[in-house]
């Protein structure tokens, strides 16, 4: 199954040639509503013709999922932040004329230009979306990715897992209280199985969990890192039949311990 079956169509509108045209990601792909042969446009533009805004895009998509720099400034952010957005374009405006650099350290002053435009342009949801289209191909790769962007998805794992629990226990009958007051550690391992253990025992309480950072795209961008109440460490397919392998909690003793259990999807 591929990261993306299942994933919920997104598209945001832009003004192109003095209309509003909608640009879509459905199915692994961004798609050009109004310009469906986005390959005889580009031949147009090699001929001397105007670029679309929309072949713009199109071809930052291309960029970012080619690139990947923009996981950098993607990972420390769960969701949309405006007022960071505001403040990128800022901040892109005044490296292209100053020559400063404030964001994406990691990377050229001229890459961070192109992965600083497709921070700026592509919806949030679109960055998700191309986060899993990297850690796809890398992972298939046999992750070979550059140390620096391993280390901006080992800590985007460890921010998305904790707020995934967090809310997968708030779903715990009987109820446990301040859920994200319990002493929680992900650690990213490339080399093990994923696993977890601990108790939630009052002031005993210590979860630990070891996931492989190929979580993001195949659970977490799917939506499926919290799936009928429990948190999910990670999916698997037999004879087209797929599984959830996720973490419950069994009370024992006036504390809750974690225990793996499959789920079928």
């Amino acid at each position: 199954m591929a990261w993306y079956d299942g994933v919920a169509d997104s598209n945001f509108d832009v003004d192109c040639e003095g209309q509003r045209h909608t640009i879509c990601w459905s199915n692994g792909e961004v798609l050009l509503t109004h310009h469906p042969d986005v390959q005889a446009e580009k031949t147009l533009v090699a001929l001397g013709g105007r670029k679309p805004r929309c072949l713009e895009i199109f071809e930052l998509w291309e960029l970012a999922v080619s690139d990947g720099g923009f996981i950098e400034e993607w990972a420390p952010w769960y969701e949309a932040d405006h007022q960071r957005r505001w403040w990128l374009k800022t901040a892109l405006e005044r490296l292209r004329s100053e020559g400063v650099q404030d964001f994406l350290f990691d990377l050229s002053r001229e890459r961070a230009v192109r992965m600083g435009e497709v921070v700026t342009t592509l919806p949030h949801e679109f960055l998700d979306r191309a986060m899993a289209t990297v850690v796809d191909a890398g992972d298939r790769r046999g992750w070979d990715f550059a140390p620096a962007i391993s280390r901006h998805l080992s800590d985007a794992t460890k921010l998305r897992a904790r707020r995934s629990f967090v809310r997968a226990l708030s779903h715990q009958r009987p109820a446990i209280p301040n859920p994200a007051l319990l002493p929680f550690v992900c650690h990213v391992d490339l080399s093990r199985e994923s696993a977890v253990e601990g108790q939630i025992a009052g002031r005993d309480s210590r979860i630990e969990i070891r996931l492989h950072p190929r979580w993001l795209s195949e659970v977490w961008a799917r939506g499926l890192a919290v799936h009928c109440g429990r948190f999910t460490v990670s999916i698997s397919e037999e004879a087209r039949n797929f599984s959830l392998t996720q973490v419950e909690w069994v009370e024992r003793n006036k504390r809750f311990e974690p225990r793996l259990t499959r789920t079928q999807l």
